[in-house]
């Protein structure tokens, strides 16, 4: 590629700046443009010198976040010396503040290749495979980094991070060991150290590693920003907002603000502030928060403040986070009918498997499927065309301000979705064959299993005490491969959960709504299929991994299904009690009902 033709693409991602992130897994890249005159040939030093200068200012300048003027300056070092490590590190660390990942690892190479005993990097191309969920390949570039460099404590405590993520906890934990040993008044090893031990599952043994990390360095913001989210897991959201509030004061860059206000909004809901909450909630669709959805839409936004601005107009609201949350969100589309009025249209983009669903539900509306792509570590989402032919386009949470600001704000009628009715018979009828017991649909898992949402699921084991509950016929809801537990079932607790036929537990949402509704009770963490079975009326009972959460609103229940109930235990992960109790009132469902 030509400078000039680079240049063109750093102006193209810099005016697609507000769709972009400029950063990584905390942290916004390394660079250090030191002078090695000593190991130059003489004849080469000037050019060196020239090169340094570049790169130097180029970074100065993209700090400061004029990165099309920074760019002019690293393509200068780059045009000044092709050749030099500096320059090609320098435009692939540009490349990444913008976004571009994938190119910014192709200059990144060059300079490794160039210069493989710079330790930094390395230390970047961990960054980038870690950004892109290369989990592996990060690994493999922060120990190359660590080898170069022993000493480098940014390479040692991302590599242990990359472990924390690969469920390699205890590699994790005795890596930080070892270098607090050697370094014991670095809170930045504290702290990872805390991150470790919360990951895994230990919230409260994280605390004292947080807290000596606030001891060693009192405006230590990503601690107190972990800390708030040790109390939001324990179920302390009043003083995880303190922490939050703490860290705010002193975030390390624009990406850890945002994160931190992020965790902030979450925890306020929590709390129950919801009126604060949905306002605070604003951060989500920050490009600088990484978990963003980006979205590329061609008519203006509605902000969700005020309901006269779309009456009578023509709204896309589309789904903008994962399958569970779309039809959680589905709650308001009644009032967005209403709000829009006769005279207007409202226009429901779902996921692709959503939609016959929801066409059937809400037929004032008009329904389509929304596109979505994940490029270069980001989520990015589309509506074709009928964005172009609409009056506003909405995300499906920025309503929650003006529809869902209070607890009486909530409906009180259980189920918005339609399942199909024959359907729903067929079910029923299926059922019925699986014995005279009470119909209950069990699910147990999500198929996202990475190290940190492990952490809310319980191991299949932990539901011994309710399938021993007499007077049920358990029916698998559970999608994906569930082998092995449903031989634990037969074999070890001596148990047959039923499978239904007929169906896809994946694909088949439409059927997924029409079987868990025909079932007398469905227990389940909250992901997806216990939000469709609540949405379409089903008896619910969520199983949480603790007693607060965004979800919950501060009630101890769903306010979003009135039907449903909501069981937890003591602090976080306390499986033991909350199976306990499921299996109790269970019991007493069925002496209830029979």
């Amino acid at each position: 590629m030509t400078d000039s033709a680079l240049l063109e693409e750093f102006n193209a991602e810099a005016e697609a700046e507000k769709n972009e992130t400029r950063g990584a897994v905390g942290d916004s890249g390394h660079f250090k443009a030191e002078t090695k005159l000593g190991v130059i040939p003489k004849d080469q030093r000037a050019t060196y010198r020239k090169v340094a200068a570049l790169c130097k200012r180029a970074i100065k300048i993209s700090d400061e976040g004029d990165h099309i003027g920074a760019a002019k300056h690293a393509l200068k070092a780059l045009d000044a010396g092709p050749d030099t490590a500096l320059a090609n590190h320098t435009v692939g660390l540009l490349l990444f503040r913008l976004g571009r990942l994938s190119r910014a690892l192709e200059f990144y190479e060059r300079a490794w290749k160039l210069d493989p005993a710079d330790d930094e990097i390395y230390l970047n191309m961990g960054i980038v495979a870690w950004k892109l969920d290369m989990l592996e390949a990060a690994e493999k570039f922060y120990r190359l980094c660590v080898q170069v460099n022993p000493d480098s404590m940014s390479g040692m405590i991302n590599l242990a991070s990359v472990l924390r993520d690969q469920a390699k906890f205890e590699d994790a934990i005795e890596l930080l060991r070892e270098r607090i040993y050697l370094h014991p008044e670095n809170a930045e090893l504290w702290n990872s150290l805390g991150t470790v031990l919360s990951d895994s599952g230990d919230p409260v043994g994280a605390v004292p590693f947080y807290t000596e990390a606030l001891r060693l360095k009192p405006n230590f913001a990503r601690a107190h920003n972990n800390l708030a989210n040790v109390y939001e897991l324990i179920g302390e959201p009043e003083n995880a907002i303190t922490h939050f509030e703490e860290a705010l004061k002193n975030p390390q860059d624009k990406i850890d603000r945002a994160t931190m206000l992020h965790g902030h909004s979450l925890a306020l809901l929590a709390s129950g502030r919801l009126a604060e909450g949905w306002k605070a909630q604003r951060i989500r669709l920050d490009p600088d928060n990484t978990q963003a959805t980006l979205f590329v839409m061609n008519c203006p936004m509605w902000e969700g403040d005020d309901l006269d601005e779309i009456r009578d107009k023509s709204l896309v609201w589309i789904g903008e986070q994962g399958l569970g949350d779309e039809v959680l969100f589905l709650n308001q589309a009644n009032d967005l009918i209403d709000a829009v009025g006769p005279d207007g249209e409202l226009r429901i983009a779902v996921e692709y498997r959503l939609v016959d669903l929801v066409a059937r539900s809400f037929p004032k509306a008009k329904v389509y499927s929304h596109r979505s792509a994940h490029v270069e570590g980001r989520d990015v989402r589309v509506l074709p065309k009928i964005d172009k032919a609409s009056d506003y386009w909405t995300p499906m949470a920025t309503p929650l301000r003006s529809l869902r600001n209070s607890v009486d704000s909530f409906p009180k009628d259980a189920g918005f979705l339609t399942p199909d009715p024959d359907r729903q018979k067929e079910f029923r009828q299926q059922l019925a064959a699986f014995g005279p017991g009470l119909k209950v649909g069990i699910l147990w898992k999500s198929l996202k299993m990475n190290a940190r949402r492990a952490r809310f699921f319980s191991a299949f084991d932990a539901w011994k005490p309710v399938l021993d509950v007499e007077g049920v016929e358990f029916v698998n809801l559970q999608y994906g491969k569930v082998e092995d537990e449903l031989e634990i079932a037969r074999e070890h607790f001596g148990v047959t959960v039923h499978q239904p036929e007929g169906i896809d537990l994946k694909m088949d949402l439409d059927g997924v709504a029409a079987l868990s509704s025909a079932c007398d009770l469905v227990i389940g963490p909250m992901n997806a299929t216990t939000n469709l079975a609540a949405a379409s009326g089903a008896n619910v009972w969520f199983i949480h991994a603790r007693s607060s959460t965004w979800t919950m609103l501060g009630a101890g229940r769903s306010l979003w299904y009135p039907q449903t109930r909501s069981f937890f235990g003591e602090g976080f992960q306390d499986w033991e009690n909350t199976m306990g109790r499921v299996a109790t009132e269970l019991a007493a469902h069925v002496k209830a009902t029979g």
